[in-house]
């Protein structure tokens, strides 16, 4: 959900129809990250992925018939749908589609400041009658789920952290599996373009790592860095290369690198770079548990 959020709240702004839908069964496709959500808009475009795209058609079809409120819908999935989705042929999951204007305004400013939201859809039957938000989004739960009570169901869902990662190489790789292992979403980048255009949406949940001897690649993406709201930016290397980029950056103006660690990573005299990777993912977990006032 959080993925599709500011595509969904633009088109809201410009008056573009966008239905979203969701997984309800996301103990049955436990492949799938259960904060996964779809938004269709006219003609059949698509935002965001559900499921992988395995029932993609059926969705689009069902936008189609244009509805005014949401509903709860049961598909069982086809040989080819289950073998995408990886269960059985003629599982059934349940997807709660609703028009995005009927959802809570509120819902969406929760999605793009990326902090944990509960949906509480009222339920007549399959079709939903009303929508609120439980809470405030300060509940220390971590995992996204969903639970049906008497007449409504509740979604919640919670933000898994992004780590970008520039750099190739053993150490590139190494701290990008461990980020994958603490349950990030990486995003890996060998170039700097890439890594500076993912630094623009991260947000004070997320992290982003440099590693590597090209000085302006870089400097670069920590100068997107220090002006992005990351949580976590970390230098990874000797101090020879820590000088030289706090160099290039203080050149450009950047003389308050307090937010950048430099070098990454708690002091546990790590030596590999599986060793050096457990280090940064540790130190950013603590940033991430403890953000300084």
């Amino acid at each position: 959900m959080y993925g599709i959020a500011v595509s969904v709240t633009a088109c809201l702004r410009g008056r573009t129809r966008v239905d979203v839908a969701w997984n309800l069964d996301t103990a049955v496709t436990p492949r799938f990250d259960p904060a996964d959500a779809v938004g269709i808009t006219p003609g059949g475009g698509k935002l965001g992925t559900l499921l992988g795209g395995a029932l993609d058609s059926r969705l689009i079809e069902l936008a189609s018939a244009k509805p005014t409120s949401g509903r709860v819908v049961e598909i069982e999935l086809d040989a080819i749908e289950s073998l995408a989705v990886g269960v059985e042929a003629g599982t059934v999951v349940r997807i709660l589609m609703a028009p995005a204007d009927t959802l809570p305004e509120e819902l969406w400013d929760q999605l793009l400041e990326r902090r944990r939201v509960t949906l509480v859809a009222e339920l007549d039957g399959d079709m939903v009658t009303a929508t609120t938000i439980s809470g405030d989004g300060t509940a220390e739960s971590a995992d996204s789920s969903v639970v049906f009570e008497t007449g409504s169901v509740l979604t919640t869902w919670c933000p898994r952290p992004t780590l970008v990662v520039m750099g190739s190489g053993p150490m590139a790789a190494a701290v990008a599996a461990a980020g994958d292992f603490v349950g990030c979403n990486v995003q890996q980048c060998t170039g700097p373009d890439a890594a500076i255009g993912l630094a623009g949406a991260l947000s004070p949940l997320d992290g982003i790592v440099v590693i590597g001897h090209d000085i302006e690649a870089t400097g670069r993406v920590l100068l997107a860095a220090v002006n992005s709201r990351a949580g976590y930016i970390g230098s990874v290397g000797p101090q020879s290369i820590q000088a030289a980029r706090l160099d290039w950056l203080a050149y450009r103006g950047v003389t308050d690198t307090n937010r950048i660690s430099a070098p990454a990573g708690i002091d546990i005299g790590a030596r590999t770079p599986n060793e050096v990777a457990v280090s940064v993912l540790a130190e950013m977990i603590a940033v991430r548990q403890h953000p300084a006032s």
